[in-house]
């Protein structure tokens, strides 16, 4: 698929000015606008979606346009967490916008939101990616209700491994849109893991079991999906292996505020028969203890590869942030053998509803002589008590893991 910057790069920019400082001239809706919605916002904000509103129309587009130019001058829109202006590494199909793109929206709200012309042609909307190969779904087991007493509901569903192999790339799709927010498919670390997950779900009425923070056993995720996210591919070539006797376990967030209903989601894994190795392992950060009522609070964790067994060099395709309601920034760096200081994530602005993997352009490669340090910050304003590691919504967590081959 080609990047939004690609797609940003065809668009009729016109009212620039030359010195880059912003529209000069009349921005439009149909010229200017609505160009940039189609390739960055539609797929949440229509009918049916996650998103509260719609931004297919110029009169869904006129009604928020303040919150818009406000939403994506802060950089909150489109929900693309990690820094991907280059300056911490480029990622594979960045959902962020050019400077020149937030430059219009703000023109186009500051002169009355002119419509120009309705017979403009319509932007060209790129296909999205499929899966190819052998495509096994699974699903939740049974159609689920959630808890509409709270906003956000986490919950956990048990099912087999539709078979072994290597999974090579998934597709989420939500029966319930417009509460389905996040999915993630766990797959245990061992059987004992396996077991444990059985008997949460056992022990806890209805179907499947709650499980905010994560998967409530030792697992690592195979799927990370939010909404817009379509089809994803790993990297060619590479895949992660399944054990078919172990259980995988399939977290959904729904988020009740946008409606309610049962859902019964659906997840397609794509599987093939041989890949490269690829593995989702964490950098996690379990020692810190947060004191309460900061503002801002950080913390620092990091180790030296090969003191925990490395012994030849890897590559990181990709990387996928975590934390929980009180984070409010996490960054990742790798310091080289000779003390340089290199950027491997960075989340200037946290946000928990959106989590999301982010694929690097080009793999990046890690040395046994180097060293991973993760930095965590939070604001505890809210605590009255120390806050430390945990998977409630009450407790923290400092989490970053990594799709890494050998």
């Amino acid at each position: 698929m080609r990047s939004l910057v690609a797609i940003a790069a065809l668009l009729p920019l016109a009212a620039c000015s030359p010195n880059g400082s912003g529209p000069s001239g009349e921005v439009t809706y149909y010229e200017d606008i609505r160009p940039i919605l189609s390739a960055n916002c539609v797929r949440c904000h229509q009918e049916g979606s996650i998103a509260p509103f719609g931004l297919e129309s110029y009169e869904e587009a006129v009604i928020v346009s303040e919150r818009m130019r406000d939403a994506t001058r802060d950089r909150i829109m489109p929900p693309y967490l990690v820094d991907a202006s280059g300056d911490c590494n480029d990622y594979r199909d960045a959902a962020r916008l050019t400077d020149e793109e937030i430059a219009l929206i703000d023109a186009w709200h500051t002169q009355g939101n002119p419509m120009g012309d309705p017979s403009t042609a319509p932007p060209e909307v790129l296909p999205s990616p499929t899966l190819d190969g052998t495509v096994a779904t699974i699903d939740l087991g049974a159609s689920y209700e959630p808890n509409v007493t709270v906003d956000d509901d986490y919950r956990c569903f048990v099912v087999d491994a539709p078979r072994g192999g290597f999974v090579t790339g998934y597709e989420v799709r939500p029966d319930n849109d417009a509460i389905v927010h996040h999915v993630i498919v766990y797959a245990p670390d061992d059987a004992a893991a396996g077991r444990g997950a059985v008997e949460a779900d056992a022990a806890d009425p209805g179907p499947g079991y709650t499980c905010y923070g994560g998967a409530g056993v030792n697992a690592a995720p195979v799927v990370l999906w939010a909404p817009g996210g379509g089809a994803t591919n790993f990297p060619r070539g590479t895949g992660v292996e399944l054990d078919p006797t172990i259980p995988l376990v399939i977290q959904v967030h729904y988020n009740l505020q946008a409606g309610e209903g049962l859902d019964r989601t659906e997840v397609d894994l794509e599987f093939a028969d041989t890949a490269s190795p690829a593995y989702i392992v964490p950098l996690a950060h379990l020692g810190f203890s947060l004191p309460p009522r900061m503002e801002s609070v950080s913390s620092t964790y990091g180790y030296s590869l090969s003191a925990v067994g490395l012994r030849f060099p890897v590559r990181v395709h990709g990387t996928f942030p975590h934390m929980h309601e009180r984070g409010t920034a996490l960054r990742v760096e790798r310091v080289l053998g000779d003390g340089t200081e290199m950027c491997m994530t960075d989340v200037p602005r946290w946000d928990f509803q959106w989590q999301l993997a982010y694929w690097y352009d080009t793999p990046i490669q890690v040395q046994p002589d180097e060293t991973l340090r993760i930095t965590c910050t939070w604001n505890t304003m809210d605590a009255s008590d120390t806050i430390t590691w945990g998977e409630g919504t009450e407790d923290e967590m400092c989490l970053n893991y990594f799709y890494v081959t050998l």
